[in-house]
């Protein structure tokens, strides 16, 4: 199982919502105290973005980052600072936690993915997200 070293958040976080077989990601909510900065979990490039979408859309605004191993790495519920075709680090600012789409609150709805497009269309497609593999984190603490 792909392992990776810590949460999206340099402050550490929770997961409020478990990898399932209905849920195929996990979601990472912010300590309270955090400012709520989204840091790229892996190192890659950003294969696409969306931005713009509010609360109660039919989908979130994210990051997809496609990693070395071909993987796509999507984080949802934020909104990006980076366009596609940027080259990331793992630990660098990709964007920040919103409640955009169908939200209950700020967290960050991580997915892991075999290749593939990497669209925004391409991961929002339910036969794709059916194919999301399963993940763990080293750690939750703040780094």
């Amino acid at each position: 199982m792909h392992t990776y070293a810590h949460s999206p958040f340099k402050m550490g976080g929770r997961v409020t919502h478990d990898f399932s077989a209905k849920h195929k990601a996990r979601d990472v909510a912010p300590r309270n105290d955090d400012d709520g900065t989204v840091f790229a979990v892996e190192s890659g490039t950003v294969a696409d973005t969306e931005s713009g979408m509010q609360h109660g859309d039919d989908h979130a605004n994210m990051v997809i980052i496609r990693g070395t191993d071909q993987f796509l790495t999507v984080y949802a519920h934020v909104s990006p600072s980076v366009n596609a075709g940027d080259n990331i680090s793992k630990d660098d600012p990709i964007g920040s936690v919103d409640i955009s789409g169908d939200s209950d609150g700020r967290h960050v709805h991580l997915a892991r993915l075999p290749g593939g497009d990497g669209t925004v269309d391409d991961v929002l497609d339910e036969d794709r997200q059916n194919k999301a593999v399963n993940f763990m984190f080293s750690s939750l603490q703040p780094w």
